[in-house]
């Protein structure tokens, strides 16, 4: 079996290149292509693989098969020796990307021996796992000041290959058990990692990295960043974000904290005197209610369907009905789906919760309570006034 010459190993400009087939085999409705030279990269190490085309062909995938580059295409190209072309703009973003990831994990190395325990380069920004919880904002600006000064700095990115024996006498940030030839990033007098990545050539073509926000996870912190072009498009975001939401509250994008707590407490203020005065509308409506209920067997039935806005002030007459002495209180709220509340004065004759559980079981929905105060939904609105019948029978 020939092996796949790696030609991003040495280049990882090389957008065009010639290459011979070697083999193609069927892969279900696709083929696996196989090259006797290939620049593109392989999905590995947490770098998404490369598109582009083979003979004009869109290729799919590439996959990594140890000694082999398998690219995943619709057909076969035609012809032994073929011209094949990267997609650059996604592999000039993946190198942003990854070399940006590289600079910002020595960063926090550098800082507070924050090892990096794992990397993913997504589609639209990459993370890294830390092998700490204990991190802070004070740690991520520190390492995103550090990272982005050594940018700035425009140093050179160096491809290096070393035999096994060689690297494992280097100071690299991970040790490697790699046997045979490594290759070897080196950024001058910052970083030194092993990587079959692609990368930019100086760290200025990174552009900057943004520290986007990170979580604490068990034993481990994960931050998501952005490089490069992802950078750019994310501040444009967030000054397109900010500049609209400034519009909305009247004011300056600087402003906007003191703009919206203030309208946060006004909201809070203004929820609690709405939830006073449902409270309040409802206890005199359920002594209107209670008043024009029907009796039956010595107890007060009231029975009505609510709109559904009204839902908050269904459930507070249910309750303020309960605190009327021998009252059944059965109400539907409509809505899709809708809802009913069963509810009765204390020490009542009937289960509320077993009542709604067979008139669930009968007309659809589920739910469920205790003896005096039962919910459910799921119910079919049009099922609501035969709900309550069945209900009001069940007593």
């Amino acid at each position: 079996m020939q092996t796949t010459e790696r030609l991003y190993y040495r280049d990882c400009y090389l957008r065009e290149f010639e290459a011979e087939v070697l083999a193609t085999e069927p892969d279900g409705k696709a083929f696996r292509v196989y090259l006797d030279r290939s620049a593109f990269y392989p999905d590995s190490g947490g770098q998404p693989g490369d598109h582009g085309t083979i003979a004009g062909i869109p290729v799919l995938e590439v996959i990594d098969e140890g000694e082999r580059v398998a690219h995943i295409m619709e057909r076969p190209p035609g012809g032994r020796r073929v011209s094949a072309q990267i997609d650059w703009a996604r592999r000039f973003d993946h190198m942003q990307q990854h070399t940006g990831q590289h600079i910002l994990s020595a960063a926090f190395e550098q800082i507070d021996n924050y090892g990096t325990v794992s990397f993913h380069l997504g589609s639209a920004t990459s993370t890294i796992d830390l092998d700490s919880d204990r991190l802070g904002r004070r740690q991520l600006e520190e390492a995103e000041e550090l990272a982005n000064r050594v940018i700035f700095e425009d140093r050179e990115v160096h491809i290096l290959f070393k035999s096994g024996a060689e690297a494992s006498q280097m100071s690299l940030r991970k040790p490697t058990e790699r046997e045979g030839e490594v290759r070897v990033i080196e950024i001058p007098e910052f970083d030194l990692s092993a990587c079959g990545g692609t990368h930019v050539s100086r760290t200025g073509a990174v552009g900057a990295v943004l520290v986007r926000k990170f979580e604490r996870l068990k034993g481990l912190t994960r931050v998501e960043f952005v490089c490069g072009r992802r950078a750019l498009a994310a501040a444009r975001n967030d000054f397109e974000v900010l500049s609209d939401a400034a519009r909305l509250f009247s004011g300056a994008a600087e402003n906007l904290p003191t703009l919206i707590t203030k309208q946060s407490d006004e909201l809070k203020a203004a929820l609690k005197a709405r939830e006073k005065l449902i409270k309040r509308i409802a206890e005199y409506s359920a002594v209107e209610l209670h008043a024009a209920a029907p009796e039956v067997k010595g107890r007060k039935i009231v029975r009505r369907i609510y709109a559904g806005e009204d839902a908050e002030e269904a459930k507070a007459i249910a309750h303020a009905l309960a605190r009327q002495p021998a009252t059944v209180t059965l109400l539907g709220v409509q809505g899709k789906p809708a809802a009913l509340i069963f509810a009765q004065a204390a020490g009542g004759a009937s289960d509320m919760g077993r009542i709604l559980k067979q008139t669930v079981a009968q007309v659809g929905g589920k739910g469920g309570g205790a003896r005096d105060f039962a919910q459910g939904g799921g119910v079919e609105e049009t099922r609501l006034e035969e709900a309550l019948t069945l209900a009001e029978s069940l007593l």
